[in-house]
């Protein structure tokens, strides 16, 4: 069984979204594990319990599971927490010492309903990206499952090569319904 390890990373006020994402991960790997596939989803709701049982620092425990990620992906909506901001730069870290070959970082940030701000953290953080200073492209979103699209192509370095097929409201890979629009 070859397992891609996904980091995911993002504040609490996207629960939502990782909950989402999960679900989704565990309907990818319906498809792809009889195919000797696994892409293993690492979020720190999975995580946390085994890491505070350690002596050491929880984000010193969490930096690690980001170097261990052959993927890397971050969500943004209206803050940019310091914890996660220190697991997009420790990935970038990572990626950097191995000469771009892991973790493959991938960046979401969902799209602000009316009404909503930007808080001062993430304006900041928009304009390092902005700048140069991190090289991270990212793409807005307003709906997860356009996130969960997206990896189905971004994933086919990682063996993820069954093309998706849609009928109707569903988006299938193999036999499995991975992503629901309806």
């Amino acid at each position: 069984m070859q397992t891609t390890r996904v980091f995911l990373g993002s504040s609490e006020e996207l629960r939502e979204d990782r909950l989402a994402l999960s679900d989704f991960f565990n309907r990818l790997n319906n498809a792809y594990v009889p195919h000797g596939r696994c892409f293993q989803l690492v979020i720190w709701e999975h995580e946390s319990i085994a890491i505070a049982a350690q002596e050491a620092g929880k984000q010193a425990e969490y930096d690690e599971l980001v170097r261990s990620c052959d993927v890397s992906l971050f969500l943004f909506h209206r803050r940019c927490g310091g914890y996660t901001l220190e697991e997009v730069e420790t990935a970038l870290d990572e990626s950097k010492r191995t000469g771009g070959v892991r973790p493959l970082i991938f960046t979401w940030i969902r799209k602000l309903l009316p009404g909503e701000r930007t808080m001062p953290e993430l304006e900041r953080f928009r304009a390092r990206i902005d700048a140069g200073e991190l090289k991270l492209p990212y793409r807005e979103y307003d709906d997860v499952r356009s996130v969960e699209l997206a990896l189905l192509q971004e994933f086919a370095p990682f063996g993820a090569t069954i093309a998706p097929r849609r009928v109707g409201d569903f988006v299938y890979v193999d036999d499995e319904a991975v992503i629901d629009f309806g």
